[in-house]
Order: C-alpha cells, then structure tokens, then sequence
C-alpha cells in the first residue's frame, strides 16, 4: 500500500527575533517526523535591524528566506510566508518558540481527516511550568484573551474546540487560509488571530485545541502603552467588519462597558497610555473596512461562537479591578441575551 507524503510548511516571520531563532528552528530540525512529511521551513524576515537575516543565512544556508521588502507587520508576513510554501499544510508559528517531540503530528492528523478545520497547541511559558494558551477566549466585544493563562500545565488536558486561534502557533491547510483571506494585513500586530478567528467561524470552520502538541512561548502578559493603540485599532477595524449596524446599537451597552474597561487600563499608563488609546479612536473608527457578509445561519453560527464574559484575573491589578471585571461580566451576559432574543428570537 502507498504511504502519501504529506508536505506541510512551517512559517516564521522574524523581526529583530535573534535571540530565539537559532533555538527555534533547532527544536524543529531535531523532530524525527513520520517517513511520509516532507517539512519545509519558510523564514519572512520582516526588516530586522539586529542582525537577525544575516544570522539565518549563515546558521542555516539551506532554509528557504523570504526577505520582505518592507515591514507591513505580522500578518502581512504570514501571508507572503503562505504564498511562497510549497505544502499543502501551512504552520503559523512565533521565532520566539521551541517545539516538543509529536508537535506536528497532532497538529496535521487532524487536517488530513476533517474539512474546515483548523488546529491550536497547547503552548506553555518558556520554561514549560505554566500554561501560556490553550486557543483564545473571543469576547463579542472584540476582546481577546488567552485561555488557560498561567494554569497549572496539567490541566487543559481534553482534545476539544474553543473559539479562538492563539497566533503563537496553529495549523491549517493551504488552500483553507487562501479561502478565508489570510490575515487581514489593515492589522499590523496583535489582534489579527482574533480577526481570523471571527472569519473561520463566520465560514463554518471549527477551531480544534490538541493538548498533546506542546509549543514553548517566551511570553509573559505585558501590555505597554504602544501596544493600547494596536489592539484597540484592530479591535474597532473587527467590530466593523463583522458586525452590522443593527448589532452595534443593540451591543452598545457592552461597547460602552469595553471603552470603561480599555480606558481604565490606559489610565496605568497615565497621558501616554490616554495618548495611544485615542490615537486608537483617531486611526481605528473612521478607517475603511471590507464588510463581512453572511446569511441568517451563518450569522447564529458564528455569534454563538463567541464569549460572553472576559477572564478575572488577567491585566487585574486589585481586588478593584477584579470587582469592575465580574460586574461587567453581569452586564455582558445580560445585554447578549437580549441581543440574541432580538436577533434570532431565542
């Protein structure tokens, strides 16, 4: 019986990513993958200034390089990552990652027997103690939130679906990320797997968790003032894409309680941190956007895939901000409840 091969590509968009590379693409290379993948790393070197392309190319001689002509950001990457792999599987993972024994394997078996499908690992901190993500809680507000953080490793432990891709690392097949658009490269950084999330689910896809496919992420949840402006960008460019004006007025209450909460943790930050979230407002509201369109089950669908309240103990700094956080939980629930009674009767 003929054994197909399987041809999969792992793409890595770099930017100034010399201090974890070498060790990335070690933890890959060293994989004793089954006799039928063929694997391919495809490297997008998004401009770095630190020596980072210039390493690669000595290090690794035989890795296919992609040098981007400008930094349109990580998503833009990814994209032109896909465009030059020659597998009909695609990996999306982080430079700042190494991968454990049987990674790819559980990522791809699932591709190769379900049709709009795409899979997420179980990605630990670094050291492999904690939990980093385990997929991403998607807020209907836009919100985006890592699910599992800083959980015991242990846990998490059931293959099952969430509602949002961690862009740390995934996997999907070609002709699937062509079909859903890629990333939507209006989002520099941050926010554009949870755009892609909104995408998949509004097409029908399913977002599987593998928790025996381990990823170790240089991570830690730190959000300075600079990164306020593009998640709250990208937040206002998803909630204009994918929600109608009818949605919006009926979801304003929640709106309204989202702005309290980014305000809120602007205001850490003092007149820098208020800087970036109205610059956010400035560049993110009056921008243009493709409207996603879809039918009545479409639209059931894809608003019943997404989270109704946001995690207490992440960017909580007191007893206060725990306190807002479960008194805007009340409210979300409340509100979406009436949202979708007046949408879908139910």
């Amino acid at each position: 019986m003929k054994i197909l091969k399987k041809y999969i590509s792992i793409i890595i968009v770099t930017y100034n990513s010399r201090e974890h590379i070498e060790a990335c693409i070690n933890s890959i290379n060293k994989q004793k993958y089954p006799e039928n993948y063929i694997v391919e790393i495809v490297i997008v070197e998004n401009l770095s200034t630190d020596g980072t392309y210039d390493f690669i190319r000595e290090k690794f001689p035989s890795l296919k390089i992609v040098k981007n002509s400008e930094n349109n950001g990580y998503g833009n990457g990814n994209n032109l990552g896909a465009k030059n792999a020659n597998g009909e599987y695609l990996v999306i993972i982080n430079p700042d990652t190494i991968v454990e024994e049987g990674w790819l394997e559980k990522l791809i078996e699932p591709l190769t027997e379900n049709k709009k499908l795409i899979t997420t690992p179980k990605v630990l901190i670094y050291d492999g103690s904690k939990i980093n993500a385990c997929g991403l809680i998607i807020h209907f507000t836009g919100l985006g939130f890592t699910r599992g953080f800083r959980s015991e490793k242990k846990l998490f432990s059931e293959i099952e679906y969430v509602n949002g891709i961690f862009g740390c690392c995934f996997a999907i097949k070609k002709e699937d990320f062509k079909y859903l658009g890629g990333f939507d490269e209006n989002i520099f950084m941050y926010g554009e797997d949870v755009d892609l999330s909104y995408r998949a689910h509004l097409n029908g896809f399913k977002i599987q968790f593998i928790p025996s496919a381990i990823v170790k992420h240089d991570y830690d949840l730190i959000v300075p003032a600079e990164k306020i402006y593009h998640l709250e960008k990208g937040r206002y460019l998803i909630l204009k894409k994918y929600m109608t004006a009818k949605d919006l007025i009926l979801l304003l209450p929640s709106l309204i309680m989202a702005e309290a909460l980014a305000f809120g943790y602007s205001l850490k930050f003092g007149p820098k941190g208020l800087k970036y979230k109205f610059k956010a407002i400035k560049d993110g509201l009056p921008a243009k956007v493709t409207k996603m369109n879809c039918n009545t089950f479409n639209r059931d669908n894809f608003f019943r895939s997404l989270d109704t309240k946001i995690p207490l103990d992440q960017l909580s700094y007191s007893k206060l901000d725990e306190t807002f956080k479960i008194i805007a939980n009340e409210f979300f629930e409340l509100n979406w409840k009436l949202f979708l009674i007046l949408n879908f009767n139910n």
